[in-house]
């Protein structure tokens, strides 16, 4: 066993998260982890969102990877004996998705929270402390980085948090660091090993791209057969299905699949709506089985998948006019 599975916060989530099968082994094994590479979820701490359970289930069934991305996460929520849960969630000796084609290099650690404008906490400090000392005891890695020290990642703005003042200081760091600035976004980019339009679109970072804009701006891309040494537009994709103001909208009778109006759950009776949200859902992926007009698990399900994509701060399982708006963008941007 190794000496950071013996840290009094850490909790063996191992298989006990959603997955798809799981990752591949490293080539040579824990040997092969030359680097450990420092996250940040970029979600809030404040937000529902922002737990293990949700980045397993993105990861899995949004990006369509065997398993969560990161082998630890540290979560500032979650205090053991005054110091940050430490989750692992994949075994080191697999090569998880979270740094393309250094993937059989990095060894992914994830701190749960967004640092540009959370800060990390005693507790959380004190994890980051613990582990880093526990795992180069155990000679795991020779080096630390942040993610956008990695090749190809100096746009993404993550890490942000100043993660080698951490291993010494423990107390609160302010955030974010100049340091930690991204790069500019480049106008094209090179898919790596595990990158999906949903891992590389910015969904709330300065430069505004999303996924709808990445599909918008390939048309001959498959959202879902991208490969690897790919190129594709990604700066260049910026705002590109952005309507303008006071440009009309068309009627929802005139769209292939029109979306209904109001609030859908599942307690709702009215199979026209329910059956035009199913089918619309499925057009865009978001598989919720044969459109019965019931609004059943499987739909509930779908919506709470599509909105932890496109709307992560307000995840419910419930159809209403903020989803009606995404649902559209994204029909919108498939050509529907």
């Amino acid at each position: 066993m190794y000496a950071f599975q013996k840290l009094p916060q850490l909790l063996d989530k191992r298989g006990k998260l959603v997955h798809k099968g799981e990752y591949a082994k490293r080539k040579n094994g824990v040997n092969s982890i030359t680097t450990r590479v420092w996250h940040h979820s970029l979600t809030k701490l404040s937000a529902g969102g922002s737990r293990i359970e949700s980045f397993a289930d993105f990861h899995v069934r949004t990006n369509g990877w065997p398993e969560i991305a990161y082998a630890l996460i540290i979560d500032p929520k979650h205090v053991i004996n005054g110091k940050a849960a430490i989750y692992y969630c994949v075994d080191i000796a697999k090569r998880s998705y979270h740094v393309g084609n250094s993937n059989t290099i990095g060894l992914g650690i994830c701190v749960i929270g967004d640092y540009r404008t959370d800060k990390l906490d005693v507790a959380t400090t004190q994890s980051v402390i613990d582990l880093h000392k526990a795992l180069i005891a155990d000679g795991i890695g020779k080096y630390d980085k942040a993610h956008n020290e990695m090749p190809g990642y100096s746009w993404k703005a993550c890490c942000v948090y100043d993660y080698k003042k951490a291993f010494k200081d423990i107390g609160v760091i302010n955030l974010p660091i100049n340091s930690a600035e991204p790069a500019p976004v480049p106008g094209l980019y090179t898919i790596q090993e595990g990158d999906t339009l949903w891992s590389i679109a910015l969904k709330d970072g300065k430069e505004g791209i999303t996924v709808e804009d990445l599909i918008a701006a390939n048309p001959g891309v498959k959202p879902t057969e991208l490969k690897v040494g790919q190129t594709i537009k990604l700066g260049a994709a910026k705002n590109i299905y952005t309507p303008v103001a006071d440009t009309p909208k068309k009627d929802q009778s005139e769209y292939k699949y029109p979306l209904p109006s109001g609030v859908l759950k599942s307690s709702s009776k009215d199979k026209v709506a329910i059956k035009q949200l199913q089918e619309a859902l499925n057009a865009v992926n978001f598989k919720c089985g044969t459109a019965d007009g019931i609004y059943g698990a499987k739909t509930k399900d779908a919506v709470t998948r599509f909105q932890k994509v496109y709307l992560p701060y307000e995840v419910d399982g419930s159809y209403g006019p903020n989803t009606k708006g995404k649902l559209q963008a994204v029909l919108k941007s498939k050509g529907f």
